[in-house]
C-alpha cells in the first residue's frame, strides 16, 4: 500500500503536513505554509498573483484542507474513509481554542509568528 499528500492539523494551524508512506515506511513532514495563515495583504497578494487559488478556497479556513491519496490492492474504501473522518474535528472542538489541544505530532515547522 501506498499513501500521499497533505494534512491539517487545527493543533499546528500554520503548517501544511506532508505524508509519504510505502509499505511500512512513513514521513510525516513540513510540507508548506497555509496561505491562509499569512497576513491579510501577502495573503491576498497571492492570490492575486494566482487567481486560481480561489477555486480552493472555502471560507473561513481558507486553502487548508485534507488532500490524501491511497493507493493499493483490496482496500475497504469505506473503512478507510470512516478511520480519516473519525481524526476530524466535532463540531464542539471547532469551537474551542486550538492551540490547546493534545498534539501527538512534532512541530512541522517553527512559527510564522
Amino acid at each position: 500500500m501506498r499513501a500521499k499528500g497533505f494534512f491539517w492539523l487545527a493543533s499546528q494551524n500554520e503548517a501544511a503536513g506532508l505524508l509519504s508512506q510505502a509499505g511500512t515506511s512513513i514521513t510525516l513532514e513540513f510540507g508548506g505554509i497555509w496561505i491562509a495563515s499569512l497576513p491579510k495583504e501577502e495573503r491576498n497578494k497571492i492570490i492575486r498573483e494566482d487567481p486560481s487559488l480561489q477555486e480552493r478556497w472555502l471560507e473561513p479556513w481558507g486553502d487548508r484542507m485534507q488532500e490524501l491519496v491511497f493507493i493499493g490492492i483490496d482496500m475497504d474504501q469505506e473503512k478507510i474513509e470512516k478511520l480519516l473522518d473519525a481524526c476530524l474535528l466535532t463540531e464542539e472542538e471547532l469551537a474551542e481554542p486550538w492551540n490547546g489541544m493534545f498534539d501527538p505530532f512534532p512541530r512541522l515547522h517553527a512559527s510564522i509568528n
